[in-house]
């Protein structure tokens, strides 16, 4: 990889399903320490959106960002799409209505001179809404973890 590059897994692990954006970052960066050579990737696991992100990605040169999604799609399955082709859909941390959408930020960070990557890719898993307080995922999401960070491990392995 060419400069600093972040895998970051978003969401709350302690609400069932909205915490699959860790439980792939934990499984990446297991990956990742196993690896023979030092890996210039840098992973975090965060509960944050809008303009805080886009914050915490000032300096990297691409960023991948795991979280969950709440489309229409069956639960656990994984989609892998730069963000440009996501933005105004229901992601589960990349917006909310307090604060600027992702993509908004960026622009917003990149007017005032801030350096973000232009290469921001989205790895989401398929989840219904659930406001439970439970730190297990539901079997079809636990199912789709390893899946999500093969595609994450693969998108790492194409940059390098």
């Amino acid at each position: 990889m060419v400069g600093p590059a972040l895998v970051i897994g978003l969401g709350n692990p302690i609400l069932g399903d909205d915490g699959v954006g860790w439980r792939v970052a934990d499984e990446v960066d297991r990956r990742l320490a196993a690896c023979p050579a030092p890996s210039p990737v840098t992973v975090e696991r965060l509960a944050v959106g809008g303009l805080a992100l886009m914050e915490r990605l000032v300096g990297c040169e691409r960023a991948i960002i795991i979280d969950s999604y709440l489309g229409d799609g069956e639960p656990g399955t994984v989609r892998s799409s730069p963000l440009a082709e996501r933005d105004g859909r229901p992601v589960g941390h990349l917006d909310s209505p307090h604060d600027a959408p992702l993509a908004s930020a960026l622009a917003a960070g990149r007017a005032l001179g801030a350096q973000l990557p232009e290469d921001v890719v989205l790895v989401t898993v398929d989840t219904i809404p659930l406001d439970v307080f439970d730190d297990a995922l539901t079997a079809p999401v636990a199912a789709a973890v390893d899946l999500a960070a093969d595609e994450v491990m693969a998108l790492i392995a194409r940059a390098t």
